[in-house]
């Protein structure tokens, strides 16, 4: 009996990226959702666009390559370091069965207990300690998945798939919201860059920090801490107040042995002797 195949139709290619596109659009919504909520602003209230929802996929979409990339690179040296055996072969083959099972389930058992601690902190301390909730908050939420999945009964009735759902959906979520919850955080508190936006025809300069641009505008926190968007009708230059600083090198940084094309010393001007 000859091997049929079933080619991957133009059909089905259209209606994957349609998914993908609409995912990513409902995750970009729900990042923008995080961090307009850091800021305390309303989301109704802001004039974004279609078009702003999309562009926020350029914020998250590179972060979702590099950490897909680190899992899988974390993922091939733990196998290379067990020599490819699955996980039943290497308990099987050790002297101390169990004992290996409860030092292998160690650290996510650690994790597991710790997760909810980093968010009570985040609780007591604020803003400073929000760039663990992405993944402490993800972690929490798994292991209360994992709790409700660990009746026998339960695993009897309830299927693999609707588990799975039941878990993975709401992390992806709580990933998309808390991540743009930091963009806000990190924009307003941890790594601001200041700006001095001018205004069109009065010439008025307002000096802030930058939180986005969107495409209707400049959303900005003034000198006085107030959330102000000003939009690129009325926007005259925007000014980056903050100097170029590029990386001078661990012998530079730390050794103060810094080349002459890194030197911050100013340019003594050449004298001209006259004629």
């Amino acid at each position: 009996m000859k091997n049929e195949r079933f080619p991957l139709s133009i059909g089905t290619i259209a209606e994957v990226i349609a998914i993908g596109v609409a995912t990513g659009f409902v995750i970009s919504i729900i990042y923008d959702w995080g961090f307009v909520c850091a800021l305390g602003v309303d989301f109704v209230r802001l004039p974004t666009t279609t078009s702003d929802h999309f562009r926020t996929g350029v914020l998250w979409f590179p972060y979702l390559l590099a950490f897909v990339f680190v899992y899988f690179a974390v993922e091939f040296q733990f196998q290379r370091v067990e020599r490819g055996l699955s996980e039943d072969e290497i308990v099987q083959n050790s002297n101390n069965p169990e004992r290996l099972i409860k030092f292998r389930e160690g650290p996510w058992k650690l994790v597991k207990w710790a997760a909810p601690l980093a968010v009570f902190n985040f609780i007591v301390i604020g803003d400073i300690f929000s760039s663990v909730l992405p993944f402490m908050v993800s972690i929490v939420w798994m292991g209360f998945a994992e709790w409700c999945y660990s009746a026998p009964l339960i695993q009897l009735r309830r299927s693999w798939e609707s588990q799975a759902v039941f878990t993975f959906l709401p992390i992806i979520f709580i990933l998309a919201f808390f991540s743009g919850y930091n963009e806000a955080v990190d924009a307003a508190l941890r790594k601001p860059a200041p700006v001095e936006v001018t205004i069109s025809p009065s010439g008025f300069a307002i000096k802030g920090k930058l939180l986005r641009e969107f495409e209707r505008g400049i959303l900005m926190l003034d000198e006085g801490d107030h959330i102000t968007f000003v939009p690129w009708g009325e926007v005259r230059s925007v000014v980056n107040r903050q100097s170029y600083t590029p990386f001078r090198g661990v012998l530079c940084e730390w050794f103060g042995r810094c080349p002459e094309e890194f030197s911050n010393e100013p340019v003594q001007p050449t004298a001209e002797s006259g004629g």
